[in-house]
């Protein structure tokens, strides 16, 4: 399980090393060469990336996926491993056109591998709403999709702010984000799972911490007092109410005591892409039940 935690964890620091700019005409992170048409060959290793592009209805340009790509509709396709560390020999094998790739060090020398043999390669950083936005942007661009593009881009825009005026007018509850609890990690202000508590009516109770995801003291959060707790969960890292009253330092906590404590969807909250429109409903409805009245489907 630490073996597990420790690999959420390196995801989570490799979204983290976005950084802004302002906006070109064309993506500033090709390695390899631009392309001179839309690809009709792609494999992407970043999962948030790899649902935006069947959101933009491209799914029959995906050769191949990640470990980490669960949709059905990809099921068919081989994998060419973890996103990170995916098998050049596989790639090469592919020969895609163009490979989507974490902007990480760890991924650095399949990046210049990839280059050298002529394919291009985009390394988006994605960390907040507005990398979203640039990289679905840069996407449409890219494949020729611009409609399909800035319709995906307004729909999102369309349901995030229903949702922040379904809940505008209500208290704001205090949210402790847990990413991993041993240690004690959590999201600061700058990333997107800081913006989806605040869009669903919730203030990050470490939203004022430097760094993107802060490991921070148990000390540090009783003293914070939080009125919820989010757990982020995978198939493989659960931990359960129960494990935390039984742990020193949580057992302490009064939203532990409660009972006030959510597990989320690892995948769904971590996963800076479309998908965001459902993250955020569901933790809206968690935070603030009362402001949707006509059930979860409306």
């Amino acid at each position: 399980m630490r073996a597990r935690s420790r690999l959420l964890l390196t995801v989570l620091l490799a979204v983290a090393t976005a950084c802004k700019g302002e906006r070109d005409t064309r993506p500033s992170a090709l390695a390899g060469g631009d392309l001179e048409r839309p690809p009709q060959r792609i494999v992407s290793l970043i999962p948030s990336v790899t649902e935006t592009i069947l959101a933009l209805g491209a799914a029959d340009r995906l050769v191949a996926r990640s470990d980490f790509d669960t949709d059905p509709v990809l099921a068919h396709l081989p994998t060419v491993g973890q996103g990170l560390t995916p098998s050049l020999e596989q790639l090469t094998m592919l020969q895609p056109e163009l490979v989507i790739a974490w902007p990480d060090n760890e991924s650095r020398s399949v990046i210049n591998r990839l280059a050298d043999l002529g394919v291009t390669v985009y390394t988006p950083q994605i960390q907040t709403l507005a990398d979203i936005e640039r990289t679905t942007r840069e996407l449409g661009d890219m494949l020729g999709l611009e409609i399909a593009a800035a319709s995906l881009i307004a729909t999102i825009d369309a349901e995030l702010d229903a949702i922040r005026q379904a809940v505008a007018d209500r208290g704001r509850p205090t949210v402790f984000y847990v990413v991993w609890y041993a240690p004690a990690t959590t999201t600061g202000a700058g990333t997107y799972v800081h913006e989806l508590i605040e869009i669903a009516g919730g203030q990050n109770i470490f939203g004022d911490t430097p760094g993107l995801w802060p490991t921070v003291s148990l000390e540090e959060v009783l003293n914070r007092q939080p009125d919820i707790v989010l757990l982020s969960q995978t198939e493989e890292i659960r931990v359960d109410l129960e494990q935390l009253r039984a742990a020193p330092g949580w057992r302490q906590l009064q939203a532990v005591r409660d009972g006030r404590v959510l597990q989320i969807d690892a995948d769904l909250y971590n996963r800076p892409g479309p998908l965001v429109i459902e993250a955020a409903r569901q933790l809206a409805r968690c935070l603030h039940p009362d402001a949707f009245p006509d059930g979860p489907d409306q």
